[in-house]
């Protein structure tokens, strides 16, 4: 073969393999460039912020919120903006650990009633929660400076949890006391190692620990006609009787019209601030004396706040508050 009909060839050849070379990169970079865009993808949905699914009872929706909006709606909702730095973090922790609690609850058993959501906005059930519109309406002029307070609170222990064995704990509260917290068990019935009864220096300082209201013979009668066979028939006086507390004033039990109650349950029939109470009948009317308000179990929010101002930490706060347990971080 001659040069120059070898030079032809090999000329050829090249002009015929460049096309599938140049398809052969065409292909690695359009791999590489999906392997890209796949890793992108999934960096940004690991650093998308967690969100939290609030059901808003009154407006009958689920709300998508960021963890630290949420907690900061709890904390407009559940404390006052005025107390301690030190027990807005506590309170903060606290709420916190509730949510994982109560998340953790919905994925082993969901709530049809919560509509996908992990809890409610329902104090009464779960834990309050205020949305940055709701906040600003009920602070007024000093929304800005409630809510900057709350929120430096928030982002200083934010993915802060409670734990016991490793879990996240029941992190029950309360607004004040009678001066002790109260068991789980003596509330609820179920022991839980960590809800134990402790002293609350300060509650009874609070100008909201102990009131009096008085409630009518009709109103009584009322409220009682939710308990079953609870028959108010005879002397008004003679209504409630036998009643049972134990050392701190808590009423552990007590009849009512021939029904015996617990404390809580009696409580929540009258719609009294506390199971701590005392009453007289006295001119026709029923006066009752409550020390506390709340369920009494695990922390104090003004027990909180005071321990504060005597100079503890949110750690030593809510290790007061809740027995035996650890401080984490989720990572």
């Amino acid at each position: 073969m001659g040069i120059y009909k070898f030079i032809s060839v090999v000329v050829i050849l090249a002009m015929l393999l460049m096309p599938l070379a140049a398809l052969k990169s065409t292909d690695k970079s359009g791999t590489s460039g999906e392997k890209t865009t796949q890793l992108s993808k999934e960096k940004e949905e690991r650093n998308k912020p967690e969100t939290v699914k609030v059901f808003m009872r009154e407006e009958e929706l689920v709300l998508s919120v960021t963890v630290q909006e949420y907690i900061i709606g709890v904390l407009a909702a559940e404390m006052m903006p005025t107390y301690h730095e030190q027990a807005l973090k506590a309170q903060a922790v606290a709420a916190y650990t509730y949510l994982l609690n109560k998340k953790s609850e919905q994925e082993v058993s969901p709530d049809a009633s919560l509509k996908g959501a992990y809890l409610s906005d329902d104090s009464s059930t779960h834990q309050g929660y205020l949305t940055e519109e709701e906040r600003a309406e009920k602070w007024g002029e000093k929304a800005e400076q409630y809510e900057k307070k709350l929120r430096n609170a928030a982002e200083d222990v934010i993915g802060k949890v409670i734990t016991y064995d490793g879990k996240p704990i029941i992190a029950a509260f309360h607004a004040n006391n009678s001066g002790v917290t109260h068991s789980a068990e003596t509330v609820w019935g179920n022991d839980v190692p960590y809800l134990q009864s402790v002293v609350s220096a300060g509650d009874k300082l609070s100008p909201d620990c102990i009131k009096t209201v008085a409630l009518s013979a009709q109103e009584i009668s009322s409220r009682a006609g939710a308990v079953q066979d609870c028959n108010l028939s005879g002397e008004a006086e003679e209504w409630i009787t036998d009643i049972k507390t134990d050392k701190h004033g808590y009423v552990e039990s007590l009849v009512i019209g021939g029904t015996k109650l617990t404390g809580i349950r009696a409580r929540e029939v009258l719609g009294l601030r506390s199971a701590v109470f005392t009453f007289e009948f006295k001119d026709g009317s029923f006066r009752f004396t409550t020390e506390g308000y709340g369920h009494g179990v695990g922390m104090s929010q003004y027990g909180a706040d005071y321990m504060a101002r005597q100079g503890s930490s949110w750690e030593e706060i809510l290790k007061h508050y809740y027995q035996g347990v650890e401080i984490t971080e989720i990572e």
